[in-house]
């Protein structure tokens, strides 16, 4: 009974987790890389910390909020201006 409540008490934190994945992504421009870099250092931080415990609850919940963590973060590091593409070669001018 105590392991489903750890894993009851794991999903709503996950769900909750989401909700703030959720927000930051629907964020646009300079504030959207804000919060995206933030929010996923910090879910970095708390998955990489859960890992410690080493029950299975824990660890499932850790991994988790470590790929939504880097998840975030490379978002975070999206281009603001998607105008200028690097690729494309320009004859002169």
């Amino acid at each position: 009974m105590a392991e489903f409540l750890k894993y009851l008490a794991l999903l709503m934190a996950l769900v909750v987790c989401y909700q703030f994945y959720a927000f930051a992504v629907s964020r646009i421009g300079k504030e959207k890389q804000e919060h995206c870099q933030k929010l996923g250092i910090v879910f970095m931080s708390i998955g990489i910390v859960s890992l410690i415990f080493r029950t299975g609850p824990a660890v499932i919940g850790g991994l988790v909020l470590i790929m939504l963590g880097f998840r975030l973060i490379a978002q975070g590091l999206d281009r603001i201006n998607k105008k200028t593409f690097i690729d494309r070669y320009d004859e002169d001018q």
